[in-house]
């Protein structure tokens, strides 16, 4: 009997334990994972970008021209123009801009960009020995355009337009002029459009890049005077249609309130 109680005392103590056990687990209280953090393009951004630039064809630079009709530059035929190509160079530059997510899938946004290229272009008047005509674009230019995107996944595909200004030197001259050495030149500012688009991709909550194309189109001539040593004003008129840019960057996500309001 006293065996017996001990055995039937030992399996109450163990069934208490299993009992304590089992009721812990089921207090126990399971949480659920984070959710996965949903990427939005809305936000101020900063950026950088490196790439090539080229014309869209080729410059035309008028034979200079008196008041009366009389040619500056002797060339063949009579009053033939200077026509040149002024190639491609290298543009490089910074942006900013503003991006809106009205939808799941769209975007529109606004960006500025400013920046350096360096494109020019030199030719001899046709049966001149003498007489040339160069134009370049060796200086800063700004745009400033509107975005309207389609998002798929990390991925923005955009459009652009609007506004660019663009520094271009003109420049003529011919020792042997019509009156004797000739000379002419100018810098103006020319205010143009920009249209294009481009891909950007998300590496992650505040880091891009992107591949763009942007067109910056000048319709119209640039017109400026030239002078001689034997007193005759000119009339000269050059003509440069658009340059082509194409560049690849990189973008950040910048809040420029945090300055302020960071801790």
């Amino acid at each position: 009997m006293r065996k017996l109680a001990i055995l039937l005392s030992a399996a109450a103590a163990f069934g208490m334990t299993h009992a304590a056990t089992a009721a812990d687990l089921g207090a126990r209280v399971y949480q659920k994972a984070p959710p996965v953090p949903v990427y939005t393009w809305t936000g101020s951004y900063v950026g950088a970008y490196v790439g090539g630039a080229g014309s869209a064809s080729n410059s035309y630079t008028s034979n200079p021209v008196t008041g009366t009709g009389a040619f500056g530059v002797t060339t063949v035929p009579v009053g033939a123009s200077s026509v040149f190509d002024t190639g491609s160079g290298f543009i490089a530059g910074f942006t900013s801009g503003y991006n809106y997510q009205v939808a799941p899938n769209w975007l529109i946004g606004y960006e500025s960009e400013t920046g350096y290229q360096k494109i020019r272009g030199l030719s001899n008047y046709p049966g001149s020995a003498t007489g040339f005509a160069f134009s370049r674009s060796d200086d800063w230019y700004s745009s400033w355009t509107a975005r309207f995107g389609y998002i798929s996944g990390q991925s923005l595909f955009y459009v652009k337009g609007g506004a660019t200004l663009t520094r271009f030197e003109n420049f003529v001259s011919d020792s042997a002029g019509l009156g004797g050495a000739l000379i002419g030149h100018e810098k103006k500012y020319r205010l143009g459009y920009a249209v294009g688009g481009g891909w950007e991709y998300a590496l992650d909550s505040k880091w891009s890049i992107k591949a763009e194309y942007l067109y910056l189109g000048f319709g119209g001539n640039q017109n400026y005077n030239a002078f001689d040593t034997g007193g005759n004003v000119y009339n000269v008129s050059t003509k440069i249609e658009g340059i082509h840019t194409g560049k690849i960057g990189v973008n950040y996500k910048w809040d420029p309130l945090s300055l302020i309001f960071s801790r």
